[in-house]
């Protein structure tokens, strides 16, 4: 429970950092994403591994994550902008995978689908990267403004679905706006909070970030 506490209050302060001073701290930012790429990477690990049958107790479960998430995020931030093309492929394409794999429902094999969310997502994670790397400043704090609003409403969502809201009632209403498909897992809270702290996080950079 403790250690839960602790990486939501790591994943927030890193996500506001990113989101509202991406633009001028976009080598840390750059570093914070290639922890975030790390922290996937090695949760990806963890449960193909298990799959598989390797048995994982905690301890090894929190140091395998701590090696991946401190190995990229100082990899990351060590070449800079060398890295970049390589840690937005990487979070791209997990957070392509959780947030938009239904697009892909309709494949019956659970192996081609895997990969065809994956490709989808290392294509597009490559696309912004090149795109991120020539870019000029309205764009680069638009990449770190969503990578940041990104990490704040995955961790807050759930806050707010059970603390502000009853899980029940807002699946409801979530199913009523999204479709009767969408199920009750806070979809609709976790996208009005990207889109809320990305259009704030972008428009804090732009009047606030250095020329």
């Amino acid at each position: 429970m403790l250690i839960n506490v602790v990486i939501s209050v790591i994943a927030v302060i890193a996500g506001v950092l990113m989101c509202f001073e991406g633009y001028n701290l976009f080598r840390l930012s750059l570093g914070i994403a290639g922890g975030v790429a790390g922290f996937l990477l090695g949760r990806a690990v963890i449960n193909f591994t298990a799959d598989m049958g390797v048995a994982w107790n905690p301890i090894m479960k929190i140091a395998v994550l701590i090696v991946f998430t401190l190995g990229l995020g100082i990899f990351a931030f060590a070449l800079y902008l060398k890295a970049l093309i390589a840690i937005t492929t990487i979070v791209c394409a997990f957070w392509f995978y959780d947030d938009f794999s239904f697009l892909f429902e309709r494949v019956s094999n659970s192996v081609l689908r895997i990969i065809f969310t994956f490709g989808a997502g290392l294509i597009a994670g490559a696309l912004i990267g090149v795109i991120v790397y020539f870019a000029q400043r309205w764009t680069i704090s638009l990449f770190t403004a969503f990578a940041g609003a990104r990490v704040l409403s995955g961790v807050l969502s759930p806050i707010i679905w059970s603390g502000f809201l009853s899980g029940e009632y807002a699946g409801i209403i979530e199913q009523r706006v999204l479709g009767s498909d969408i199920g009750f897992d806070y979809t609709l809270v976790r996208l009005l909070l990207l889109v809320g702290f990305c259009a704030a996080g972008f428009a804090i950079q732009l009047k606030t970030s250095k020329k």
